[in-house]
């Protein structure tokens, strides 16, 4: 598959289960999310589609007290439930992407979470900790 033609399935893609989820699924599990990113493999058999807890970037404090790391590890836990239930419901989202998709094969969803905002805010916590530090390169 070229590569152009893989950009605008994944666009499509993430488009498209942007506009599903919410209003078709009606699993518990599946709370508030966001669709970060998508990506096909080169042949487009298959998509990974990385998904984040609507507002679970704010969750990630600065301060490693006990009530940030319980808040932290809840909001872990339900984004692992909130994948399972993508997941048991990736038939039908197939499914609805094969009414929607004009290639002949429609590939198989895969949902990942992703760690981008995570890592992003932990290196930026750990630069912050670095330049408050003193400085001991003067002794």
């Amino acid at each position: 598959m070229q590569p152009i033609r893989r950009a605008r399935l994944e666009a499509v893609i993430l488009e498209e289960l942007s506009k599903v989820v919410p209003r078709e699924l009606k699993d518990p599990r599946i709370s508030s999310i966001t669709f970060t990113s998508c990506t096909v493999t080169p042949d487009g058999s298959q998509a990974t589609v990385l998904v984040t807890l609507l507002g679970a970037h704010a969750l990630q404090g600065g301060t490693d007290s006990d009530e940030d790391a319980k808040a932290r590890e809840k909001s872990e836990k339900k984004l692992q439930e909130c994948i399972k239930g993508l997941a048991s419901a990736s038939g039908f989202l197939r499914r609805h992407l094969a009414s929607v998709l004009t290639v002949r094969h429609i590939p198989t969803i895969t949902f990942k979470a992703d760690k981008g905002f995570e890592n992003t805010y932990r290196v930026h916590e750990l630069l912050k900790k670095i330049s408050t530090e003193p400085s001991s390169e003067g002794k």
